[in-house]
């Protein structure tokens, strides 16, 4: 005579197919548990490893975050110097962001100069600030040239020539019989160009906000942050159906 088998119980069932979805969660997790780990590890440790200071230069990343070209790009002093929109550039090194009307720039004895219409910045050989000059320190308003000689900084201004002593200090209306030679921009080949363009759209990405947006999903806009929505979610239903399990297997021993 064939025996019955027993049914089993609605909890028996419910916890086997519990497993099998915990099986099948977990490994789709586990994926967004090592991403999410290694960039958090990453984003806790910033400062160490200069996250924030590491410009990216991929141009597909720079063109996917909108990242645009400058419109205005002038090469100086034998193209050391740069101007790429309100950024001032020494070789490679960021000088200053200038927030007025640029002039002209050049080298003055051992000091990069840069000249606005409403201030001159001194910069030293390693492109630290020495000094900034303003109206307000004594320097003439309105600047729309500066020559830079062996001796003499002249900058030309509405009002007139003005030449500054050895310190910057103060600046004396003068007359020149010979025109002063004007510092103006230099040419630059189609490559400086474009490192130039490159340098500029570099400053405005770096690998912390990669990683920070890499992280939430936002890297790849609303897509993104609907998947790392869902990972969330899958993660809530893995904890649980987990705690679910070992509770179950916890009553049973008993």
């Amino acid at each position: 005579m064939n025996k019955v088998k027993p049914k089993k119980s609605l909890h028996f069932r419910l916890v086997r197919r519990l497993r099998e979805w915990h099986r099948t969660l977990g490994v789709w997790a586990a994926f967004f548990l090592i991403f999410l780990s290694v960039t958090g590890i990453a984003l806790n440790h910033t400062e160490r490893l200069s996250l924030a200071h590491q410009p990216i230069t991929n141009t597909l990343l720079l063109d996917h975050y909108g990242i645009n070209s400058p419109s205005d790009v002038r090469f100086y002093q034998d193209n050391r110097m740069i101007l790429t929109n309100n950024l001032i550039w020494l070789d490679q090194k960021l000088l200053v962001e200038i927030s007025s009307r640029f002039v002209a720039m050049g080298k003055f004895q051992q000091l990069w100069l840069v000249a606005t219409d409403q201030y001159l910045f001194l910069f030293n050989d390693t492109g630290d600030l020495v000094d900034k000059i303003s109206v307000a320190t004594g320097l003439p308003s309105a600047i729309v040239a500066i020559s830079v000689e062996q001796s003499n900084v002249i900058i030309d201004t509405s009002k007139g020539y003005y030449q500054a002593d050895d310190d910057f200090l103060t600046w004396q209306a003068i007359a020149t019989l010979k025109e002063p030679s004007w510092l103006h921009q230099s040419n630059a080949t189609d490559q400086q160009i474009m490192h130039a363009i490159e340098l500029y759209r570099s400053q405005f990405l770096t690998w912390e906000r990669i990683i920070i947006d890499a992280h939430s999903g936002r890297i790849f806009g609303l897509f993104g942050v609907v998947v790392m929505d869902i990972a969330a979610i899958l993660l809530i239903l893995l904890s649980l159906s987990g705690l679910y399990i070992w509770i179950r297997y916890a009553n049973a021993k008993r």
